[in-house]
């Protein structure tokens, strides 16, 4: 992995597009259509159900008519901005990216020619076809996983095909191990709560699989998709953090890293298709620029005013230091 540059040790995700193959019930990220629905406000300000049914976004700009997703030129553009006023690690999700034919380019793009450190979070379904495409563009792969049989990741909301994808992603890294990092994502709710040790067997347990680097525990969020569905979902702090410190005793050689929502709230900044800036505010996201019409100066001074952002974004993403197994 790339040395850090301290200076600029800025942590933001890209979605590439908001199609995806999944339609998660706890799901935040960029989805399709919802992303071009503008709402107008009584303030006069104009708000759009950006990316989620649910999820209001504050839009500077006086435009209301839907913007496509950004181009691969356009893509290069923000990403170039993004990286002028320090951002230096990029995730790129969505979505799932690995659906736009573009998305390799994009990850060389931003290893190559910009130097970031690259972070893909992908549900799976396209990888082992594209991995040939990509794999020498990413620092670190970042996959789900939500229980320890194909029943419960469909109680969870996958599609049924998700569990065996991962089985054979992990299974062929087992055979031919890879040069960038493994990340394995668990949403905990209260529908795999009891099953969560049970993942973990499955993950470090197995010697058919490649165990991954790091462990997330990701606490069902009320957000995006997740507010509709909380009440098949959701589950408290207090349970979270016990089971998480169960798992954590349970697996102590194991680098897990529980991320509960208090920690989530004002931790990313999100590009989305169509070019925005956004933070996370309470349950929303909250769009803070337009990338495509912004210059270096006004969103360097934009920036300044998000330090608390990207302290709270590099702690959260500290795991990205793990040695590679």
């Amino acid at each position: 992995m790339p040395e850090r540059d301290q200076t600029q040790d800025f942590v933001f995700d890209y979605w590439p597009t908001g199609q995806c193959d999944m339609q998660c019930p706890f799901c935040y990220g960029a989805q399709v259509p919802d992303f071009a629905k503008y709402i107008p406000s009584s303030d006069g300000q104009k708000k759009v159900n950006m990316y989620s049914p649910s999820a209001e976004t504050i839009l500077l700009t006086s435009s209301i008519e839907p913007r496509p997703e950004l181009d691969l030129d356009q893509s290069k553009q923000v990403l170039r901005l993004m990286r002028s006023v320090g951002g230096s690690i990029i995730t790129v999700a969505g979505g799932e990216p690995l659906l736009r034919p573009e998305t390799p380019r994009i990850l060389s793009f931003a290893k190559q020619e910009l130097g970031m450190i690259v972070y893909l979070s992908t549900d799976g379904s396209f990888v082992l076809n594209r991995y040939p495409e990509f794999n020498e563009q990413i620092d670190v792969m970042g996959l789900p996983l939500d229980g320890s049989s194909i029943e419960i990741n469909e109680r969870m909301g996958r599609r049924p095909y998700l569990y065996n994808n991962i089985r054979k992603i992990l299974g062929y890294f087992r055979e031919f191990p890879p040069s960038h990092i493994v990340k394995v994502g668990t949403v905990m709710s209260k529908i795999n709560y009891d099953d969560i040790a049970n993942i973990g067997r499955l993950l470090f347990r197995n010697p058919e699989l490649r165990s991954p680097d790091v462990w997330r525990l990701y606490q069902f969020e009320k957000i995006g998709r997740g507010e509709q569905n909380a009440n098949d979902y959701y589950i408290s702090n207090d349970e979270f953090e016990a089971k998480s410190n169960e798992i954590v005793q349970l697996f102590p050689e194991i680098d897990i890293r529980p991320r509960s929502n208090e920690t989530h709230l004002n931790a990313y900044f999100f590009v989305t298709p169509d070019g925005m800036l956004q933070v996370v505010d309470s349950s929303h996201h909250v769009s803070i620029a337009d990338l495509t019409s912004m210059s270096t100066d006004n969103l360097t001074s934009l920036i300044t005013n998000y330090q608390l952002t990207i302290s709270r974004a590099n702690e959260n993403r500290d795991w990205l230091e793990t040695p590679r197994k």
